[in-house]
């Protein structure tokens, strides 16, 4: 039986985590995100459906397609999501309207599945000339400024395919595009930013490359973009696999060239297996003289063998780029195609659908996870709380948090496997008293109900809580965040913390602390509760219960006392949010994962 016994250390007070997004290196070798996934998902399509199942994110709703849509991309290995409304300056292209309620729950819905989420202006036309730019440039101003804060891992895409009245003028487009990213960084916005090659509409270049654009960052955060499709009315001269070999390597030299160029890395927003024969479309009959000669299924996510074997192509040259995969989000997935299909709400990505035949390589899920939970047990001292944890596998960091009342000074630490555990931090909330203390030890084979006992030197009921958890993949020679901003504690309620009340009619009110990872993490959020219901209020409010999102409680309610986790697969500012009870003191923690 190991012990370790500790005195609580009454530190001042920190301020929670501001919001700067961690640096990436603009070189095409290394350091920028890898971002791959599928758009074609209308903002609209964030509403609830009726139809679908209940919400994961939107207690008390129906799931809509967009929660469905980031639910299959998640479990099928992709980690974002491009979402598109239409112009706002140009003709409309059918994508669907801007509201910012629908932006605000897609964002939501990117961050509770943990993806990014490419926000596309599904235009055109609206840089030809100089009234358009000005009405472009300041329908997104507010857009910008309203979600910029919001979540970490948004990228705007400006426009999707712009057209210019001359096939090659870069110099023009990469004035509007550096218009653009000006009025953002001005406003404070640091979020990456895609740029799009002329030659994703029309253009007048044989070498592709020659379409992208020039611009500086002040924040060293562009994708290149290029749009990669086979089409039928320009190929069917030669619609063979070998011509679909040859376009998918221009393309793919297109796009290295393009970064070597610029120097900035790629995300390229669209390409597909669409033929894209104008009126092969749904209702057609195969085979049909309004489809390529191989067409399997009609409709804008349909496919034809041909077509399929180029994006097939294209998308191993990408996966297999060294040093870093170049990144990807293929086209369509959304609920608004003309192709039928098994699943429509999954366009593409249908089980009968090309995405689902497609081979790939998923990003990796990051290697952190959690590895066993305590459960409480008896224990026999004075003034004592303990549990058994049960791990699977071998270098576990093993993370205890607790909860004590005022006047503990010492705990004492006992392991029935002689685990050695070293305090990690105390602090004694400013407003209200009582402390949360953290303790952490490496388990260097798995644990078989292994007993963890506190013991404190006040009597009596003074340990109001604890959690014991296993956690795999961490990185066991530094086991947390090396972040300035980690561990985040605050005193609530507060001005830094935030004013949130237990009322069962209303919920009122956000507790939050907030840290910025600086790779894939398991963040670890305790907080100290003042005889209330658990984070996120009364469940049978009115007002409805709302659960810190992103996060997932891991500990059972006991009106003093709440740990809740969840995991980060980047680099990432990540909030957590107790509404709607009497949080007294919250501390935000970020273990990190090995590689």
């Amino acid at each position: 039986m190991a012990t370790l016994t500790t005195a609580a250390a009454f530190a001042p007070y920190r301020i929670a985590a501001t919001k700067p997004l961690t640096s990436y290196n603009s070189s095409i070798s290394s350091g920028y995100p890898t971002v791959v996934g599928w758009g074609g998902v209308r903002l609209d399509e964030s509403q609830a459906n009726s139809a679908n199942p209940a919400s994961q994110v939107f207690p008390g709703e129906a799931a809509s397609n967009m929660e469905l849509q980031a639910q299959r991309l998640q479990a099928r290995g992709f980690n974002a999501i491009r979402v598109s409304f239409q112009s706002a300056c140009s003709s409309p292209q059918g994508m669907g309207a801007y509201d910012p309620t629908w932006l605000n729950r897609a964002i939501t819905i990117a961050q509770q599945y943990s993806l990014w989420i490419i926000v596309d202006y599904h235009g055109y036309n609206d840089l030809t000339n100089s009234t358009s730019v000005s009405c472009w440039l300041g329908y997104w101003s507010p857009i910008v400024q309203q979600f910029m804060g919001a979540y970490d891992q948004i990228i705007w895409e400006p426009i999707n395919e712009p057209v210019m009245t001359n096939s090659t003028d870069v110099a023009s487009l990469s004035d509007s595009y550096q218009q653009w990213i000006n009025q953002a960084r001005g406003m404070g916005d640091t979020h990456w930013i895609v740029v799009q090659n002329l030659c994703s509409s029309t253009c007048g270049f044989k070498n592709l490359a020659d379409g992208y654009p020039t611009v500086n960052d002040t924040q060293g955060r562009v994708f290149i973009s290029l749009h990669s499709y086979m089409g039928y009315p320009y190929y069917s001269s030669s619609w063979n696999n070998a011509t679909a070999d040859s376009l998918a390597q221009q393309f793919y030299k297109a796009v290295v060239s393009g970064s070597q160029r610029t120097g900035w890395p790629v995300l390229n927003t669209e390409g597909g297996a669409d033929p894209q024969e104008t009126n092969c479309s749904g209702g057609v009959s195969l085979p049909s003289s309004q489809c390529a000669p191989d067409q399997v299924q009609v409709g804008s996510a349909g496919y034809s063998n041909t077509t399929f074997h180029f994006i097939q192509a294209l998308t191993s040259l990408y996966d297999s780029n060294a040093p870093q995969r170049i990144n990807w989000l293929w086209w369509p997935m959304g609920s608004w195609t003309d192709t039928p299909l098994a699943e429509p709400t999954y366009g593409a990505l249908s089980s009968d659908g090309w995405g689902s035949l497609l081979q790939y390589s998923p990003v990796s899920d990051p290697s952190i996870a959690l590895d066993g939970l305590g459960g409480d047990t008896s224990c026999q001292a004075a003034s004592c709380r303990a549990q058994l944890l049960t791990t699977t596998q071998a270098n576990d960091v093993i993370l205890l948090v607790v909860r004590t009342s005022s006047d503990t000074i010492v705990l004492t630490i006992g392991d029935s496997s002689g685990l050695s555990f070293t305090q990690r931090l105390s602090y004694v909330s400013t407003t209200f008293g009582g402390a949360i203390w953290e303790y952490y030890a490496i388990a260097s084979s798995p644990l078989d109900m292994d007993n963890i006992t506190v013991v404190a030197d006040q009597c009596c009921f003074t340990i109001r809580g604890m959690q014991v958890l296993g956690i795999s993949g961490a990185d066991t020679s530094t086991v947390y965040d090396g972040d300035p901003s980690v561990p985040a504690t605050v005193s609530c309620p507060s001005d830094a913390c935030g004013y949130c009340y237990a009322d069962a009619n209303t919920n009122p009110g956000t507790c939050s602390a907030s840290v910025q990872t600086s790779s894939a993490a398991l963040v670890i959020a305790a907080t100290q509760i003042n005889d209330a219901p658990s984070c996120g209020g009364y469940s049978s409010s009115p007002a409805g219960y709302q659960p810190p999102p992103g996060f997932n409680m891991i500990s059972a309610p006991n009106g003093n006392f709440e740990v809740d986790y969840a995991i980060t697969n980047a680099p990432n500012y990540v909030e957590f949010n107790c509404n709607g009870t009497d949080a007294t003191a919250i501390v935000v923690d970020a273990i990190i994962a090995s590689g």
